[in-house]
């Protein structure tokens, strides 16, 4: 049968962890998550749906994403759930019934996964919601999670992750030789990162920046169980960021690390559909400095920003902007070698995944600062010398659509591309 949702404002708020293993519980309370200043709600549901209510979800106990197990305890709602069934669990999670089982005081059920189109026939849902770093109250729905870091020579990698309670976190360990220090924390009305990685007598690297409280918004639009129009943004966004490293004999091995952090927050709108936000930085370590050379940078970005996209129904296209963006030397960016060389470092922050039901739907939505030094001596092959530092800026977002049945968009997108580079005075650089 046929069930029509015609919620114009006011449900609030649990908070939902959507990141792998197991949740104990309904996590959080009505009073945790971000109420959005802006929300709408109008649906028709698919034949063949049901929903479990936020009092039942108070009922249950554990969670097992991985393998889609829900255990509650024994409730006559859930028990009556069928196989076949899709089923939204509010504030919480959108699944497909696979199996429903009792034993003693609880009730076990096994599902798959479901997309947001095998529940909704009719949707049009938006929101905006501030993102205040700085609010005691937003912050009570902040959780932290920590896991091992993990450093290629290609890609970042993904880890399991467990929680801590606390609004900050603060890690030190050991990864391919690195000693990593990070720090990230509240400060005011900003999110503030502190990170250093250091490599025996070889390099150091320190990196500083912060971005401010932002607008989060988000619409999605199907007719007649396909997704015409999704769009996503984060708005008005300033932030900073200052590295500065020093590095000799490194060599050339190249490192990215995933710092094993992430700060979450949720958003639930009209009561029912939790949007989750996951704060991350990654640090990426480009050398290429032999024995008897040697590159360091100071180099600070400030900026605002607005960064996301738009799915029309048939393509994605990204959209954003960086403006007052203000790249600047606060010291020295030098590299010396008898014939070339040079050190990048990048740091990804903010890195936010955003998920939808706790399914992942925007793998990255970041800022890429890059800060470089480059010397060519031209002793080697003869070309003219070349001594340059470069500070690179970039946003891109990741978007993945098949929760929402649209399989053709997993992609990679440019928001907008910057740099700024000073030579030194006889350089002839391309």
């Amino acid at each position: 049968m046929k069930k029509l949702y015609s919620i114009l404002l006011g449900f609030t708020a649990i908070i939902f962890m959507a990141c792998g293993g197991n949740e104990s519980g309904n996590q959080g309370s009505v009073r945790d998550a971000i109420v959005p200043v802006q929300e709408k709600l109008e649906a028709v549901t698919q034949e063949g749906t049901a929903s479990i209510s936020l009092k039942t979800m108070d009922a249950l106990q554990t969670y097992d994403k991985a393998n889609g197990r829900y255990v509650f305890n024994k409730n006559n709602e859930v028990e009556n759930l069928t196989p076949g069934t899709v089923v939204l669990f509010e504030g919480h999670s959108l699944r497909k019934i696979a199996s429903v089982s009792s034993d003693g005081n609880k009730t076990m059920v096994t599902t798959e996964f479901a997309k947001l189109t095998d529940y909704y026939k009719e949707l049009d849902l938006s929101y905006t919601a501030p993102v205040n770093w700085g609010d005691d109250t937003a912050m009570a729905g902040t959780s932290v999670k920590v896991g091992t870091p993990i450093a290629t020579m290609i890609q970042p990698m993904p880890t399991l992750l467990a929680a801590q309670a606390s609004q900050s976190v603060e890690l030190k360990t050991k990864v391919k030789g690195w000693d990593i220090e990070i720090k990230v924390e509240p400060e005011g009305d900003d999110m503030k990162l502190e990170l250093v990685a250091k490599k025996e007598h070889l390099c150091s690297i320190k990196a500083e920046g912060k971005i401010s409280s932002f607008e989060s918004t988000s619409e999605i639009r199907i007719s007649d169980g396909q997704t015409q129009h999704f769009s996503y943004d984060n708005r008005g966004m300033s932030g900073e960021m200052e590295v500065k490293f020093a590095a000799v004999g490194l060599g050339s091995e190249v490192a990215m690390l995933e710092i094993p952090a992430k700060i979450e927050k949720t958003i639930l709108v009209q009561g029912i559909i939790p949007v989750t936000l996951r704060l991350k930085a990654n640090l990426k370590i480009f050398p290429e400095v032999a024995v008897g050379s040697s590159s360091q940078v100071s180099m600070k970005l400030t900026y605002d920003s607005n960064a996301g996209f738009v799915f029309d129904g048939s393509r994605l296209t990204p959209r954003g902007a960086i403006e007052g963006a203000n790249p600047e030397q606060t010291g020295d960016s030098n590299t010396a070698t008898p014939a070339i060389a040079g050190m990048g470092v990048g740091v990804e922050f903010p890195r936010f995944e955003i998920g939808i039901f706790g399914e992942l739907v925007v793998p990255y939505l970041l800022l890429d600062n890059t800060f470089s030094s480059y010397l060519s001596t031209g002793l080697a092959g003869g070309a003219p010398p070349c001594h340059l530092a470069r500070l690179k800026y970039k946003s891109k977002a990741g978007v993945t659509m098949n929760f929402l049945g649209v399989a053709s968009i997993h992609n990679d997108y440019t928001i907008f591309e910057k740099e700024k580079k000073w030579t030194s005075e006889g350089s002839y650089c391309d």
